[in-house]
C-alpha cells in the first residue's frame, strides 16, 4: 500500500505555518500599524479607503520605517488579507497579490522615514480605484485588489508591512522565523520573515437599491425572486442560474448583515466556488471553498448545532489534499483522508474507540475517487458529472 498519509505532528505545523498564531510571541518591535477605514459603512463598488497610521512607540528613540514612493515593480511593501466576521473560527477568504503589476514598469524606490519618539504618520491606500489601479508612479496607494469582487457583507481586514528582500528594509531589519532565535546587536530592528501585522480593522460593505453595480471595472446585473438577490456578469431577462451568475445572497438593500441567518454563494469560473451558511449570530455554520473538478474541496469548516466542529477539508501547501471528521462531543476524530494532488489516490483512515473513548483500532483503506484520462499526452484527472459526462482538471 503506498502511504499518503502524514504524521500528525507534521501536519499540524503545516496547518501552523498558514496561521497568525506562528507569531504569538513577538519580539519588540517599536513601530506599529493601525489599519481603519475612513468611514463608517461602504455601498458595493464604492471606492473604500483605509487610512493606515504608523507610530513610533519609543519614547526616548528615533526609528526608521520603510514608505512607498515610486516603486511599481516587485514585492508590495503593504497588502491586505480578507477574513470572514465569525467568530466561531478566523477563516481566511481572500489575499491580495503581494508583488506589483503596473502597466508601465520602472524599478523605483521606496523611502525611509525616521519617526521621532511617539510620532505618528497616516497614509492612505484604496480598494475599488480602478481608475487609478495601473497608474505609473502617481498612484501604487490604489493598486489592491483581492482578485475578486468584495460582495456586501462583513468583513475582518488585516494589514501586512513586509519589507523583507527590499534592499531599503534590509539594512534597517533583523528577520526572524522563529522567536526563539537571537539576533545580532546591530542596531537594526526585529521584523518577522513573514512581515509585521497591524490590528484587524472591520469593513462594512452594503447593498444597494442599485439593479445594476460595478466593482472593480466589472458590471454585475441584480435579479430578486423577492427572497434572494443574484448578481450577474452580463445582462440576463429572467433568473437562470447556469449561465453568468457570480453571487447570490439574501441581503435585502442598505444591509450588510441579516440577523437570523445569512445565504452567500461565489461562482467565480477558473477560480473557485464559495459557499456559506451561518448561525443567527453570524458564525459559520458551514463554509466551503470548492471548484468544479476533483477533487473538489480547497478549503471547508463545517460545525454542528453546539459550534463544535465536525469537518475540516483543506489542500495542504504540497498541493495534496486533507480531510478530517471530528466525533462529537469528545473532539476526537472519527476519519482522516489523504489524498495525491490529481486525487486519484487516497489513503482513508478511520479510527476505532471502545465505550470509554480510547483508541482501540485504527482501519487503513485506499480509494480512487478521480478517474485519470490521457489527453495530449498528459495525464487529467476526472470527476464524473453525469452518466456520460466528465469533467476534467
Amino acid at each position: 500500500m503506498m502511504k499518503l498519509y502524514l504524521p500528525r505532528v507534521m501536519l499540524f505545523f503545516l496547518l501552523i505555518q498558514q496561521s497568525d498564531l506562528v507569531f504569538a510571541d513577538l519580539k519588540y518591535q517599536p513601530i506599529s500599524f493601525t489599519l481603519r477605514t475612513d468611514k463608517e459603512s461602504y455601498y458595493e463598488g464604492e471606492k473604500i479607503t483605509f487610512n493606515i497610521t504608523i507610530t513610533n512607540n519609543d519614547t526616548k528613540n528615533a526609528h526608521p520605517v520603510l514608505l512607498p514612493h515610486t516603486q511599481n515593480v516587485g514585492q508590495k511593501l503593504f497588502y491586505l488579507n480578507v477574513y470572514d466576521k465569525a467568530n466561531n473560527t478566523w477563516l481566511l477568504r481572500y489575499s491580495e497579490d503581494k508583488m506589483l503589476n503596473m502597466m508601465v514598469h520602472d524599478t523605483g524606490t521606496v523611502m525611509i522615514r525616521y519617526l521621532k519618539p511617539l510620532e505618528k504618520i497616516v497614509i492612505p491606500i484604496y480598494l475599488n480605484d480602478f481608475e487609478n489601479y495601473f497608474s505609473y508612479h502617481t498612484q501604487t496607494a490604489s493598486h489592491h485588489s483581492f482578485g475578486v469582487p468584495l460582495f456586501a457583507g462583513v468583513y475582518k481586514l488585516r494589514l501586512t508591512y513586509n519589507p523583507k528582500g527590499i534592499i531599503q528594509g534590509d539594512s534597517i531589519y533583523n528577520y526572524y522565523e522563529h522567536t526563539e532565535i537571537e539576533l545580532p546587536n546591530n542596531g537594526k530592528q526585529a521584523m518577522p520573515s513573514t512581515g509585521g501585522l497591524s490590528n484587524v480593522c472591520l469593513l462594512k460593505i452594503k447593498r444597494s437599491n442599485d439593479t445594476v453595480v460595478m466593482i472593480e471595472r466589472t458590471k454585475y446585473y441584480i435579479k430578486t425572486d423577492g427572497y434572494m438577490y443574484y448578481y450577474f456578469n452580463k445582462y440576463v431577462e429572467k433568473i437562470n442560474t447556469a449561465e453568468h451568475l457570480v453571487h447570490i445572497t439574501t441581503l435585502p438593500a442598505d444591509s450588510c448583515s441579516l440577523p437570523g441567518g445569512e445565504y452567500f454563494y461565489n461562482q467565480f469560473d477558473d477560480l473557485f466556488n464559495e459557499y456559506i451558511n451561518r448561525f443567527n449570530d453570524g458564525d459559520i455554520r458551514e463554509y466551503r471553498k470548492y471548484t468544479n473538478w476533483c477533487p473538489q474541496y480547497l478549503y471547508t469548516e463545517r460545525y454542528d448545532d453546539l459550534k463544535q466542529k465536525t469537518h475540516h477539508e483543506l489542500q495542504l501547501p504540497n498541493k495534496s489534499f486533507y480531510s478530517v471528521i471530528y466525533n462529537q462531543p469528545s473532539g476526537s476524530i472519527k476519519q482522516e483522508t489523504f489524498c495525491s494532488e490529481d486525487g486519484t489516490l487516497c489513503d482513508e483512515i478511520t479510527y476505532v474507540y471502545n465505550k470509554n473513548g480510547k483508541l482501540v483500532n485504527k482501519r487503513i483503506k485506499q480509494t480512487e475517487p478521480c478517474s485519470v484520462i490521457i489527453i495530449d499526452g498528459k495525464r487529467r484527472s476526472a470527476t464524473r458529472v453525469s452518466n456520460l459526462e466528465y469533467r476534467y482538471k
